[in-house]
């Protein structure tokens, strides 16, 4: 009874365990992964700044700073506050940069980290890379700036952290609201299709989106996705990219490894639905038997190269040496069963009374152990042997 209560408690534990760990992972998937370093690159912002501090003024608000100016040539546009903004509040005098006392201070170490009156030049520059996205704040002028920029009021220097991630746009983005096509915020290259390449790395749609994050497995559930809806592959992958693997050109080694063509036939015994995801029998494998000479249909030419066994006077004829078929069998059965079937070996092995060649796939210690192995299974013995009684009493 104890045991049978630890069993259970054990049980019960992880169950919650288990039901925790699927609650975390579904919240990591339903969570907005944040603003993209490929879409808004790094930045280099060395300044004193509070966001929170100046929105804490009441005469001051988002748009006094953030001023709009002429669009970009990528029809983006730029609302970081140059001096002349700040300036309306920080009286600046260059001419005398260190020695301002007005309230609120002006000098320029009140803002630029690092600024020294004896190396004035040496103070590092702000860098704030164009983001590879199509932008334009004066097309979202009736949203209210926390509504995409949430944090800005609880955090000191804001920087791309504080930008929206695709969560945040396809809020408003979707079918029955805006204007939800990819082409309308990513960038794309000139055959329309999105970019995805970057200079830090390669953008990879993100992990709530179902079914078309590429992740490890992305290799081998990505045609679900496809057969879903593959208009949805096409905005960033072109036909070509699917020929590549999928017409046989390039193998993908994850699925086939070096060597492949000489074991498969048993994975294709094992799972021909899956080998049938990509190949048809009826073309594919047909096809490629009868060209290197392993169908019964093959041109005796072809079947004459000895590509697989050596010539029938070593391989099958001959007494037993090192290159007989009876000595590779044993040292690999796997690899005759990926292309023989039980019925080849027989059709030579079996007795004559039951439509053999008669010759013992036997050596000839085999008597020594043959009780054990007709122990272990039967069958092999009756595809030749009649009477598996009187079998039984020779093999003890």
């Amino acid at each position: 009874m104890n045991l049978v209560r630890a069993w259970l408690s054990w049980l019960a534990f992880a169950v919650v365990l288990s039901v925790a760990a699927g609650a975390r992972a579904q919240a990591a998937a339903d969570a907005d992964e944040g603003p993209s370093h490929l879409i808004f690159p790094a930045q280099r912002l060395p300044l004193r700044f509070s966001h929170a501090g100046h929105l804490a003024i009441p005469s001051v608000t988002c748009t006094r700073c953030h001023v709009p100016r002429a669009p970009r040539p990528d029809g983006g546009d730029d609302l970081l506050p140059r001096e002349a903004t700040c300036a309306g509040c920080h009286p600046v005098d260059r001419a005398h940069p260190s020695t301002i006392a007005q309230s609120p201070r002006g000098g320029c170490d009140l803002c630029h980290e690092g600024w020294t009156a004896a190396a004035p030049m040496r103070v590092a520059r702000v860098e704030v890379p164009v983001p590879n996205l199509h932008f334009a704040h004066a097309r979202h002028a009736d949203v209210a700036c926390e509504r995409c920029h949430a944090t800005v009021r609880t955090v000191r220097l804001a920087t791309r952290l504080e930008l929206p991630g695709m969560r945040v746009c396809i809020a408003c983005h979707r079918p029955g609201g805006a204007r939800d096509a990819c082409v309308v915020c990513h960038v794309t290259q000139p055959d329309g299709r999105l970019r995805t390449r970057f200079e830090d790395g390669v953008m990879n749609p993100p992990r709530w989106m179902t079914g078309l994050h590429h992740d490890a497995d992305f290799w081998v559930g990505h045609r679900a996705s496809a057969a879903q809806d593959a208009t949805r592959c096409a905005v960033c992958h072109s036909d070509g990219e699917c020929a590549e693997c999928h017409d046989g050109r390039a193998r993908d080694r994850r699925t086939h490894p070096n060597d492949y063509v000489t074991a498969h036939a048993v994975d294709a015994r094992m799972n021909g639905d899956r080998c049938g995801s990509c190949h048809r029998a009826s073309t594919f494998c047909a096809n490629c038997h009868q060209r290197v000479g392993v169908a019964p249909s093959s041109p005796v030419s072809a079947r004459g190269f000895g590509r697989f066994h050596p010539p029938a006077a070593v391989w099958t004829s001959a007494p037993v040496t090192s290159q007989h078929h009876g000595v590779e069998a044993r040292r690999s059965m796997r690899s005759c069963t990926s292309c023989h079937s039980e019925q080849d070996c027989v059709t030579c092995h079996a007795s004559r009374t039951r439509g053999g060649g008669g010759f013992s796939p036997h050596p000839p210690s085999f008597m020594a152990r043959c009780g054990s192995l007709l122990r272990a299974s039967e069958r092999p013995c009756a595809a030749c042997h009649d009477d598996l009684d009187a079998l039984r009493m020779r093999c003890r």
